[in-house]
């Protein structure tokens, strides 16, 4: 028991020395005149004490007192506590952008600073809206309107308040500087911000992934390859884009915060992901830190998890990797090799397993599905769809190079030396011939291309011109309305112009002739007794 009370009384000594104003503190120095209460309290030590007067300890409470204040602050911090966790039920409950921000200061994920500046960014949005007009007030409230929108889904998470918000204030800086809007695509950087911005009409300027990362994975790139680069920058431009992630069930991705093709934000693309990976293992060589390479391992759920929240899907031979988490039943090509490239030159640089074993996955698959993208005179922007345009098709054609390079197959290699050679490669044009031409009398001109075209049809005759048509046409049969004006020889001309510039053309000789005679109608029997009917005289009297 004497122990025990000396353990109490030792607790009680030190909790009346923490406490202000619990505890013998002499007043040292107080000058004359000035209420003791006004005095600084302090323990006295053998360094200012009197000559003369014994070295004594602090007063000390008694263990009933320190214990009361011990149960008071606990029932006050227990009180506290509740309160908070009453108040973050109820924000949880709300379908509002300043809900979404007071439940992350009430589940502490943000503090009072960032959360009063969050919610200022979304007020003065809110504010710029009503003194725009047209159509930069049309497009601040389209982006307000998917700010809106993910705080109703509750999905305007912590983790996505970075470039949720980035993309508002963004909005408001350029809507309130610009009278009229950027052509369509127009991309645009702010100050030293390494993050692209795209105009999408009726989107506003929205946070460009692919473009951002895009530009900083070439220029690691050229890291690798060169000793001498701006390694300062670049680091500081990939802990940027970094931050501009967001934690979308359990991995890292760069997400897009606006409708598109009819998906709603926020949703990923496979590409995105891979050039971002790419980046990352490209980064941990360049700077010799191998905390980003750990950072693009945490960014390959994506290729693990199937859509919405993913971009893995079944294929033949392995998985295929989206372009849109949204749109599972639309399968491309370039978005499929990069995602592939990238997960190999994570596996290569940094050895990561779990990439490595995705990587097999999806090059079986894409093996596999090269020769579906081979119209035999051009490349198929998606599978099963529609032909894709110069650019998309220079672009699977670096990919293929790419994976030529990497892996030697020789199903990488034949592709891209076909698709250089359809860009050098006229339209091939299959004119039919038209027979029993009449004048007067309705017909078509009827042409087949090889690949996607600008085609001019023209027939020319003894007095010009009979037809003139300037179409942009996809590679199949078409035909184009014709009347002969009379008869005699014509010249049928369709030149078509492929997308990389080469011309085809064809031309037929045609030969219309006049027009069958039509039958008389045989006049009908008169009936016996009746007299036979006589066309009447006009002949004027």
């Amino acid at each position: 028991m004497a122990l025990r009370r000396l353990g109490l009384l030792a607790v009680a000594a030190s909790f009346a020395a923490a406490v202000p104003g619990c505890g013998d503190g002499g007043v040292v120095g107080l000058p004359a005149g000035q209420p003791e209460h006004h005095a600084k309290p302090r323990l006295e030590t053998y360094a200012n004490l009197p000559p003369g007067r014994p070295a004594t300890g602090p007063r000390e409470l008694p263990v009933s007192i320190v214990t009361g204040h011990v149960r008071r602050d606990a029932a006050l911090t227990e009180l506290v506590e509740r309160r908070r966790l009453a108040a973050l039920a109820r924000s949880r409950r709300s379908r509002t952008v300043p809900g979404a921000l007071r439940s992350a200061l009430l589940a502490r994920w943000i503090d009072r600073a960032r959360h009063d500046a969050l919610r200022a960014d979304y007020r003065d949005a809110r504010r710029a809206v009503r003194r725009l007009e047209g159509v930069p007030r049309a497009e601040l409230t389209a982006v307000l309107g998917n700010l809106d929108a993910l705080a109703r889904m509750h999905r305007l998470t912590p983790s996505r308040f970075e470039a949720a918000f980035l993309v508002l204030r963004r909005n408001r800086e350029y809507w309130t500087r610009h009278g009229s809007p950027p052509a369509a695509g127009h991309r645009v950087l702010f100050g030293r911000d390494p993050a692209v911005f795209q105009y999408y009409p009726g989107q506003g300027m929205q946070l460009q992934q692919l473009a951002s990362w895009g530009r900083l994975n070439a220029a690691l790139a050229v890291c690798l390859r060169k000793p001498s680069c701006r390694f300062g920058e670049l680091r500081r431009e990939l802990a940027r884009m970094v931050e501009l992630g967001s934690t979308r069930s359990g991995f890292l991705a760069w997400e897009y915060y606006f409708s598109f093709g009819g998906g709603t934000p926020p949703w990923i693309s496979g590409m995105t992901q891979g050039t971002a990976v790419q980046a990352l293992a490209r980064g941990a060589i360049v700077f010799g830190d191998k905390r980003w390479g750990e950072t693009a391992e945490r960014a390959l759920g994506a290729f693990q998890a199937p859509p919405p929240v993913g971009v893995s899907v079944k294929a033949r031979g392995g998985l295929h990797y989206l372009m849109y988490s949204f749109n599972p039943g639309l399968r491309i090509l370039n978005g499929d090799l990069q995602a592939v490239t990238g997960l190999r030159d994570l596996a290569d640089l940094r050895g990561s397993r779990t990439a490595r074993v995705l990587y097999r996955r999806g090059e079986r698959a894409a093996r596999l599905a090269v020769g579906r993208f081979d119209t035999g005179a051009w490349s198929l922007y998606s599978d099963g769809g529609r032909e894709a345009p110069l650019g998309y098709h220079r672009l699977v054609g670096q990919f293929l190079d790419s994976m030529c390079r990497r892996t030697a197959e020789a199903v990488y290699c034949a592709a891209h030396d076909r698709f250089a050679r359809y860009e050098i490669e006229p339209p091939r044009i299959g004119l039919a011939r038209p027979r029993g031409l009449r004048a007067k009398r309705p017909t078509s001109v009827r042409f087949a291309l090889s690949k996607l075209s600008t085609v001019s049809v023209r027939v020319t005759g003894a007095r010009g011109f009979s037809l003139t048509r300037r179409l942009s046409l996809p590679r199949g049969s078409h035909t184009v309305a014709w009347t002969p004006p009379a008869r005699g020889s014509y010249r049928v001309s369709v030149s078509a112009k492929g997308p990389s510039g080469p011309r085809g053309v064809s031309r037929e000789e045609l030969r219309v002739v006049l027009p069958r005679p039509r039958k008389e109608q045989a006049q009908p029997a008169s009936t016996p007794g009746t007299a036979p009917l006589r066309k009447a005289s006009t002949k004027r009297r």
